[in-house]
């Protein structure tokens, strides 16, 4: 019984403590963003002229609803329901009923939401990091991970060893474990443009 207990409390601030490290993700990328600052171009559509929505990019008016809840449809036909907490260059992220979620810009056919507002960056470095920096934050974070690929099937899990230019690096293991040789299956290669969304283990995200 003791041993339950214990075992039980472990596993409790194990689940506490990836949560918070992907709000602190979330809460760096903002700082990033924020440090970075936008150009004040935060517009209602109805002061939009027709040459301006000619400029905008789908991530200017992703970031104009920050904070809100929006219906993306990705690429394997499913709808993901997101609060919006972060949006890139090239990948928005946020907050999903399983947990944190990252989604890259390729994958999203579609979002419904009240994208009533933009909001651009004033140069483009000042857009946010690019996808490979988040994958090489969450492998410095040591985060547990689950890939999904472009037909919504789980290609990886386990935690993120390295970064290339073009694809990442998985030690797989199990969702619940952290990351030791002892319990690392192998090494699977993962090439950027075949993951659909990259989220924490649905093992790690009961206080999201």
């Amino acid at each position: 019984m003791g041993k339950r207990h214990s075992d039980a409390a472990i596993s409790s601030r194990r689940l506490y403590g990836d949560s918070m490290r992907w709000n602190d993700l979330f809460a760096d990328l903002e700082a990033q963003l924020e440090f970075g600052r936008w150009q004040s171009a935060e517009q209602d559509a109805a002061e939009l002229t027709r040459g301006m929505w000619a400029e905008l990019s789908l991530m200017d008016r992703l970031r104009g609803a920050l904070g809100q809840q929006v219906r993306v449809v990705l690429q394997d036909g499913r709808i993901q329901v997101l609060q919006l907490r972060s949006v890139g260059p090239t990948w928005v992220g946020g907050h999903a009923e399983s947990g944190a979620v990252l989604i890259s810009r390729d994958a999203i056919l579609g979002v419904e939401g009240h994208l009533q507002r933009a909001t651009v960056p004033s140069r483009p470095l000042q857009a946010g990091p690019s996808m490979a920096s988040i994958y090489r934050s969450l492998g410095r974070r040591r985060e547990a991970l689950q890939v999904l690929g472009r037909h919504g099937d789980v290609v990886a899990e386990g935690t993120i060893d390295r970064v290339g230019k073009d694809h990442f690096d998985v030690a797989m293991h199990a969702r619940d474990e952290f990351r030791r040789a002892a319990v690392v299956q192998g090494v699977r290669v993962v090439p950027f443009e075949a993951v659909l969304l990259v989220r924490a283990s649905p093992m790690s995200l009961n206080d999201m």
